[in-house]
């Protein structure tokens, strides 16, 4: 914690001179960084700040304005303080010099007695020094500790009790929305260290560098690289009472402690990434051979899922996601957004507390085969949908065997595409975790059949003279047709959701029978005016 003028003049070495404080006693608690002896009178040439100067006042002694002036000096040298030995020669500091020095806030202290100069400055030194070393040697510590810890892959969990123990105060991990990833509780139960966090930490602002802000005066260092922080270090209890034992803590110390850790937290974060693509990486190769039939028999197939840490199980199941938005047309902005998703549906597996493979199928879907029964599912799409609100997950049916969950897979593909194009939000598509083919139903048939040329020339036959019409005079005639199939028929509710009279709407209603060839009150011509239509807009969606 380094030396204080006031700790100075505590010190044998000192107190035998009787000093008496006579200016600048507000400041006695300055850090020192050196003491020097100077008995000359231009004595601001050989200081460099935050020294105590030691004089017997020669250099003061040719007239009152000749010591105001070496006051002076040291003022503006940034000295921490002057201590005067008083004698018969120079027995009081003119009140000129002490005008000077309680003007700009300066201790000056005078010595009534005599004291070896050597003493003094030998003691203040080798304390200095010895706290020096003593700062060395902790920074040591503290990055053999951390290095030790990301050799060994420690989680997250012990790096922070790590940094706790270190610094000797309680300390937490949080991300940028406040909440806790990691607390070291140290002297305070855990539920007592987290109280009302939320409100607390928002209450501290959040700092670009190490810093102490906020009206508990947290001391926190931001985890992250590049000027992109995912999250905090926050030590409470810095410069008070509040360490282990109640004890105070040195802020130099825990500073160097936060600043540590926060780099081998992030350093752990890469290091899990890494790990985390290189997994999906070969999860994907074991997806994609499953997708083209190349496992061999279901030995085989069973012993690679093995292989990959996934326990045999009596029931799979094959689970598909993707992104509501377009892909990007950019290759790598493309490529970036499927690691994103294939990462968080990593996570959201793992914090579903099941086990499975992941990997990227294609440019716009992550295959996931889980091993376990239909329940599964639902708890990873709510998993999923907490760490990405923007993906959709769709499960296929439950199999027996490793080799069934291949179709699995391949249905989950098909039925997740459907899913991403209806609409976010509604309740009557939203399942409680992820889509099956149940939830989308005669979307999902038509979906699968996109690449049929009899749908194809099925939708052209009933809708190829419209289309061709509204190509050659746009009048809304097309989706005048979807929203009288939405409202069942109902001439009245389509006024209304049309927002058209009965005089405009009747005419365009007999152009659009005209045009399809077909009743529009007959429900099975309906029936097959929506089908069409629905193949129609998923080929344009799609």
């Amino acid at each position: 914690m380094g030396m204080t003028v006031r700790q100075a003049l505590g010190l044998p070495a000192l107190a035998t001179g009787d000093p008496v404080v006579l200016s600048g006693e507000d400041r006695l608690d300055a850090d020192l960084r050196w003491v020097h002896v100077s008995e000359v009178r231009d004595v601001g040439a050989v200081l460099a700040g935050h020294e105590l100067v030691l004089t017997t006042g020669l250099g003061m002694t040719v007239s009152p304005e000749a010591a105001a002036a070496f006051v002076g000096q040291l003022v503006d040298a940034g000295a921490a303080g002057l201590v005067v030995e008083l004698s018969a020669e120079y027995p009081a500091v003119p009140d000129a010099a002490l005008r000077r020095a309680r003007a700009a806030g300066l201790p000056v202290v005078a010595l009534n007695r005599p004291v070896r100069f050597v003493d003094i400055t030998e003691a203040v030194h080798r304390t200095l020094v010895a706290e020096q070393f003593e700062q060395v040697r902790f920074a040591g510590e503290v990055h053999r500790t951390f290095t030790d810890l990301g050799l060994a892959r420690a989680d997250t969990d012990r790096l922070v009790a790590a940094a706790a123990e270190l610094a000797g105060t309680s300390v937490v991990l949080e991300d940028l929305a406040r909440r806790v990833l990691a607390p070291a509780a140290v002297g305070e139960p855990v539920d007592r260290l987290l109280a009302e966090w939320e409100r607390r930490s928002r209450l501290t602002p959040f700092l670009r560098a190490t810093g102490t802000a906020g009206p508990e005066r947290w001391l926190t260092t931001p985890v992250g690289i590049h000027g992109g922080p995912w999250g905090r270090l926050v030590a409470l209890g810095v410069g008070g009472a509040g360490g282990a034992g109640g004890q105070l803590v040195d802020e130099a110390r825990v500073r160097v402690v936060l600043e540590r850790a926060a780099q081998a937290l992030e350093l752990a974060r890469m290091v899990e990434r890494d790990d985390i693509a290189i997994q999906l990486r070969v999860h994907g190769g074991f997806l994609l051979d499953l997708l083209d039939d190349r496992l061999g028999n279901e030995a085989t197939a069973a012993a690679r899922l093995r292989a990959l840490g996934v326990p045999d199980e009596r029931e799979y199941v094959g689970l598909a996601a993707r992104l509501r938005r377009d892909a990007p047309t950019d290759v790598a902005a493309a490529q970036r957004r499927m690691v994103h998703l294939s990462e968080r549906l990593h996570d959201a597996v793992r914090g579903a507390g099941t086990a499975g493979v992941v990997g990227v199928l294609d440019g716009e879907h992550v295959g996931v085969l889980l091993a376990g029964g239909a329940g599964l599912p639902d708890a990873v799409g709510r998993e999923l949908r907490r760490r990405e609100p923007d993906a959709v997950l769709a499960a296929g049916p439950v199999v027996d065997r490793v080799l069934a969950a291949g179709p699995s897979l391949r249905s989950a593909r098909a039925v997740v595409d459907v899913a991403a194009a209806l609409p976010p939000g509604d309740s009557r598509h939203e399942p409680v975790g992820c889509f099956r083919q149940s939830d989308i139903r005669l979307p999902g048939l038509l979906m699968s059949l996109r690449g049929d040329a009899r749908l194809q020339e099925f939708a052209e036959a009933e809708l190829g003279a419209l289309l061709e019409h509204e190509a050659r005079h746009p009048g809304g005639l097309v989706e005048l047709l979807r929203q009288f199939l939405a409202v069942g028929g109902n001439k009245t509710e389509l006024a209304r959701v049309a927002h058209r009279n009965r005089t405009s709407l009747y005419p365009a209603l007999r152009r659009l029978e005209d045009l399809v060839g077909h009743p529009l009150d007959d429900p099975s011509s309906r029936l097959s005016l929506g089908v069409a239509l629905l193949a129609h807009d998923q080929g344009r969606s799609l």
